[in-house]
């Protein structure tokens, strides 16, 4: 079981394309758990204040992600995508396990997690091709996950994204529901953003002052192989919004768990 508890998003950190990089488990003590994905992205209308505009376009995305359990309870998080051959925001976090109660043989957890995300190129952001904001973040988020019958779990999750100017600040809020079974994991997840700003498309003339508001969907599916491999495929959509555009998103992947310090 624990072996496919890998990382339930692997795949983009940008924000409104991706899930969050912030689950609910950890991966124990002296264990790596990195991820290589690539994706496909298209897009043919833009959620503008005025409806919808006919904008399209497509992107190829890396993406490299790593989570590190320092502790029982506490992990680290990296990620870095490349979109088109660029790369885009990098991010950092720290997850914490601070709480857990059993309630009828189900065990409910309770984590927290803080960090950071900044653009490790200096990407266009002034054209319908603009990759993101170039937005430097600081990130909050509360995590409640509980295991539930017949090898489900089920996880929500708010955050609080604080952006430095002139970009945005937000909220998010995620409901995941999981399913495991021996070597197979499932999940499928709805995430809703509220943007902080004022300025929308096509008023706003600057993009990185634009407001992001945005409805998704999406899931994986990923299979335990031999000798800590394992592999995923992964697809998200945002079927609504504010100056994001209705991106459908589909990703496959590797994952290699490694051990250290001789843990068994």
């Amino acid at each position: 079981m624990k072996n496919i508890l890998f990382l339930t998003c692997t795949f983009l950190t940008f924000q409104s394309f991706s899930q969050s990089a912030i689950d609910g488990f950890l991966k124990g003590k002296n264990t790596l758990d990195l991820a290589l994905s690539g994706s496909y992205q298209t897009a043919d209308n833009y959620f503008g204040n005025s409806g919808n505009l006919n904008f399209s376009r497509d992107f190829v995305i890396a993406n490299l992600f790593g989570e590190y359990g320092i502790t029982e309870k506490i992990d680290l998080i990296a990620t870095i995508p490349n979109l088109s051959g660029k790369f885009q925001d990098g991010a950092v976090y720290g997850k914490y396990k601070f709480a857990e109660l059993g309630i009828k043989n189900q065990k409910l957890s309770f984590l927290t997690a803080i960090g950071a995300s900044a653009p490790l190129s200096k990407y266009e952001t002034q054209a319908l091709t603009a990759i993101g904001q170039r937005a430097t973040q600081f990130h909050g988020h509360l995590v409640l996950q509980t295991t539930l019958p017949a090898g489900f779990y089920w996880q929500i999750q708010g955050a609080y994204h604080y952006a430095l100017n002139p970009v945005p600040s937000s909220f998010t809020f995620s409901s995941k529901l999981m399913y495991t079974y021996k070597k197979l994991y499932l999940d499928f997840w709805y995430e809703n953003q509220q943007g902080l700003g004022t300025n929308t498309y096509p008023s706003g003339v600057d993009f990185r002052t634009l407001t992001v508001d945005y409805q998704k969907i999406g899931g994986v599916i990923f299979y335990n192989l031999k000798n800590n491999w394992g592999t995923f495929v992964n697809a998200s959509y945002i079927f609504k919004g504010l100056d994001t555009f209705n991106s459908k998103t589909i990703s496959v992947g590797v994952t290699k768990k490694m051990v250290f310090k001789g843990k068994p």
